[in-house]
């Protein structure tokens, strides 16, 4: 036999031995494949997270007076300052309804092996209502994102790609202000905004029914940033690369002389999370889950000439657990959750309020 055949017969014997090492849970499946449009993405949105991309209806109520909006923030050209668009009568006035609609979507994704690699779509609009008179709308927020997932044997998945938040003020709430007298047209209502920013994430299972998970974002090199309080000293308006967005938003805020901030801010968004689930015969899981949110930002006191390197990140978390049924709707899985939050308000201009509320409901799966 000659040499090279022996070697070819060697590295065939080789590859055979090798291959099973590297086979999915499903040996039906084929080594390579490649599907267009999967219906579970890869990288799973967390269960805790307020504005994951996840549709559903919730119940919110307040733990205090305290934790009630009912304040719009406004620049009055030397600070912000809070303007209320409703009484101060608390009384009864303290439940909230959250819809959200969204989804969380993998484009095209291509397995070899333990390798899986998706491109992903994530979207939706979040919308708080008042639970009380004519159930006014408080406003709503925009999220979308897009980039690519890396799953590697089932176990650790890894996300990079851009995201988006906007917030934006309830028609009806705008109407109330203008009732009571404010100028809306020379008013400056403050926004939240990160748009475009850069975000990664990890997710690991670290066991059959466990799994932690992590994400880092950060304001693009050319981004939209509201409050210009908030904006970092290396952000420049989208279009610019002479513009500095600090300058540019604070100056339509009519704030002026402000000085830029040292180069450790940087308006960073910290996120981690653990989700636990327990099978229950065949009907579903019950589940566990937990949020925590850091805001660099938060070392703003989100007022003018109050940042400092010293002030604390305000942070945020979000715990409580429910059901979540094997029954698919389309594929998506529908659950039911009851989470205690402190930390804002979960629609995104109410930034600066502080709220501690428990909330029940429904959803379903991005």
């Amino acid at each position: 036999m000659k040499k090279h055949t022996k070697s070819v017969i060697i590295i065939l014997l080789l590859t055979i031995a090798v291959l099973p090492l590297f086979s999915t849970e499903d040996s039906r499946q084929p080594f390579l494949r490649f599907e267009l449009a999967p219906m579970e993405p890869l990288f799973r949105e967390p269960l805790a997270d307020p504005y994951s991309c996840s549709s559903s209806v919730t119940h919110m109520s307040m733990s205090d007076e305290q934790s009630i909006p009912h304040t719009v923030l406004i620049s009055n050209g030397e600070e912000y300052e809070e303007v209320s668009f409703r009484d101060v009568d608390f009384e009864n006035k303290n439940e909230f309804f959250q819809l959200k609609s969204a989804v969380n979507i993998g484009l095209m994704r291509l397995s070899v092996g333990p390798l899986q690699v998706e491109g992903y779509l994530q979207g939706g609009l979040s919308s708080t209502f008042q639970g009380f008179g004519a159930l006014d709308t408080l406003g709503f927020g925009g999220i979308y994102g897009a980039g690519v997932s890396v799953r590697l044997f089932n176990v650790l998945a890894l996300q990079g790609g851009l995201h988006h938040f906007s917030g934006h003020w309830g028609d009806e709430t705008l109407v109330t202000l203008a009732e009571e007298g404010v100028d809306l047209a020379n008013t400056k209502l403050e926004e939240y905004t990160r748009g475009n920013s850069w975000l990664a994430g990890f997710s690991l299972d670290f066991s059959e029914h466990g799994r932690i998970y992590g994400f880092a974002e950060l304001p693009m090199d050319q981004a939209w940033v509201r409050p210009g309080i908030h904006v970092p000293s290396f952000v420049y308006k989208p279009g610019s690369t002479e513009q500095l967005q600090f300058d540019y938003i604070t100056g339509q805020e009519g704030l002026t002389d402000l000085e830029l901030y040292d180069s450790s801010y940087k308006a960073w968004r910290l996120q981690c999370g653990l989700e636990y689930r327990i099978p229950i015969l065949k009907l579903g899981s019950l589940f566990l889950a937990g949020d925590f949110q850091f805001h660099q930002d938060g070392q703003t006191l989100h007022q003018v000439g109050a940042y400092s390197p010293d002030n604390p990140w305000e942070t945020e978390f979000t715990v409580g657990g429910g059901f979540e049924f094997d029954q698919t709707l389309l594929g998506r899985k529908i659950r039911l959750e009851a989470y205690y939050h402190d930390g804002r308000f979960p629609e995104l201009n109410f930034f600066y309020q502080r709220s501690r509320y428990i909330s029940m409901g429904f959803a379903v799966n991005g």
